[in-house]
């Protein structure tokens, strides 16, 4: 019996161990649901100032934030006050020393012309007597004495600030030496008076029918190296021992306000001379002007001029009669391509071949620069209406629309008449006209209606070209002004030829299918 006893007691409630939950009192749970509870509460309250501790530290990270970027933008804002300022700072300061240098210019130009006020040219000039004597007749001693003169004047006028835009050496004897180192000592000086005019379009020139020492060319290279012209011309000259090609491209070189260069009749035989020539042009901002007047020789080499050629910003071109033919291919396309800012090309006098007319007449029709280009043959190759192709192509509408409408060409003829092509400045105009000359030529033999088929334009265009007639017969060229119908053709009667002779009811069709 003590021993079922002891079983029972064994597993009664009250001994120890493990509770298990089902056997806890109810007011044991209770208590435990609320321990759980409250550490739950606790844990959540500790996430939630951890959660708000995170934002709190985001919101300030954002706030500084915001704060760099707005101090950055005030920064900008500042540095780039600060380079207005400056840009501003610079440009006074540019203007100030251009001022005090004008100032200076102006004071050092005063001074000379102080100093000059009662200059006197220091040399006597020879007697007719005298230069007889020396062997000269009495025509040519009056010449010397004339030509003497003339410097005497034109150094007297520099060395007073008179001497204005033309400053000319043409004549030379044995005796005038020392009047031309009088003379370029002046012309050394005289650049205070040009940088003192507000015109600077001054001119020296040079010629010489008799051989001008060495020295005479060092002196006058010397003083145009100083004293710079906004125009130079070089014609021949005779010189003892010194290349005078190599001269020019000196002076040219040194010219800081080059704006035209001339060169007449000084003959360029070799490449070395166009490479000197070239390089000395190719390199000049100020350059507007070029002109190089019968350089070349026959078969010669000037056609490298094509090639070599490349000035920055000439506007004007001059190549007249310098021998140019036997052109390659890609000589005149290549020659427009490179000089993009040359508007006027002058050609006239030069012995264009056949096959020449065909590569000048392809670089033209694909050319949107050039605004005027001029010929005159003394021997017309008998295709060299083949440049008139390239500004007006007749054969097709689509071919009048795509042809150069902006450039002037002009081809002088015996007798002076002048065929001119795109006589307005607006290329849409010179289109305009073209088309309607064409349709108007057309019209006199009743081939419009058939030409649109062969023109590839096909029946939806008619309809805007019979809309357009009205418009393009304003434009519509004249006589003497290139090809044209034989008269004066109203729009009303192109129209009324296409729509008499084309098919009307496919049109009607057509327009019926574009409306739905």
């Amino acid at each position: 019996m003590s021993h079922q006893g002891n079983k029972r007691q064994k597993h009664s409630p009250s001994s120890s161990g493990p509770s298990d939950p089902e056997t806890v009192p109810h007011e044991n749970k209770d208590s435990l649901r609320v321990e759980l509870q409250n550490d739950f509460q606790s844990q959540v309250e500790l996430l939630k100032e951890k959660v708000a501790q995170l934002e709190g530290e985001a919101s300030r990270g954002e706030a500084e934030k915001l704060e760099l970027k707005q101090s950055v933008g005030q920064l900008e804002n500042e540095n780039s006050e600060l380079k207005s300022k400056v840009a501003n700072l610079e440009e006074k300061v540019k203007s100030m020393e251009s001022s005090v240098n004008k100032a200076e210019r102006k004071e050092k130009y005063h001074e000379i012309m102080k100093r000059n006020e009662h200059w006197e040219y220091p040399l006597a000039a020879p007697t007719v007597a005298e230069l007889m004597s020396d062997g000269y007749s009495e025509e040519e001693s009056e010449e010397i004495i004339s030509q003497i003169d003339h410097v005497k004047n034109v150094t007297t006028k520099m060395r007073k600030g008179e001497a204005k835009y033309c400053i000319r050496v043409d004549f030379y004897y044995e005796g005038m030496l020392p009047h031309y180192k009088q003379f370029a000592d002046a012309l050394m000086e005289y650049h205070h008076t040009i940088d003192h005019m507000e015109d600077k379009s001054f001119l020296f020139a040079m010629e010489s029918e008799a051989q001008l020492p060495a020295q005479v060319l060092l002196w006058l290279e010397k003083a145009l190296k100083h004293t710079h012209f906004h125009r130079l011309e070089f014609r021949p000259i005779q010189t003892e021992g010194v290349n005078y090609l190599e001269f020019i491209s000196n002076c040219v070189k040194e010219n800081a306000i080059l704006g035209v260069f001339r060169l007449v009749e000084v003959t360029i035989e070799n490449s070395r001379d166009i490479d000197l020539l070239c390089e000395a042009l190719n390199n000049k901002a100020s350059l507007e002007v070029i002109k190089l007047m019968s350089c070349g020789t026959e078969g010669g080499v000037f056609r490298e001029i094509f090639n070599k050629l490349r000035p920055e910003n000439v506007q004007e071109i001059v190549l007249s009669d310098n021998h140019l033919s036997n052109l390659r291919p890609t000589d005149m396309s290549e020659f427009l391509l490179s000089n993009p800012s040359l508007v006027e090309l002058d050609l006239i006098d030069n012995p264009f071949n056949e096959q020449d007319i065909v590569y000048i007449a392809d670089a033209l029709r694909h050319n949107t620069t050039l605004r005027l280009l001029r010929f005159r043959f003394p021997d017309p190759p008998t295709n060299w209406n083949l440049l008139e192709s390239a500004i007006f192509d007749s054969t097709s509408l689509n071919a009048a629309y795509d042809s150069n409408h902006h450039c002037r060409l002009y081809i002088y003829e015996p007798g002076s008449y002048i065929r001119r092509f795109n006589t307005c400045d607006d290329p849409e105009l010179n289109r305009r006209k073209k088309i309607y000359t064409l349709l108007s030529k057309r019209n006199s033999r009743r081939e419009n209606a058939s030409f649109v088929e062969l023109d590839g334009i096909g029946i939806k265009h008619i309809p805007q070209i019979l809309s357009l007639l009205k418009t393009f017969s304003e434009h519509h060229l004249h006589d003497g002004y290139g090809i044209q119908g034989e008269d004066e053709v109203k729009p009303l009667s192109i129209a009324y030829e296409i729509m008499r002779d084309w098919r009307m009811p496919e049109l009607y069709n057509l327009d019926q299918m574009e409306e739905e």
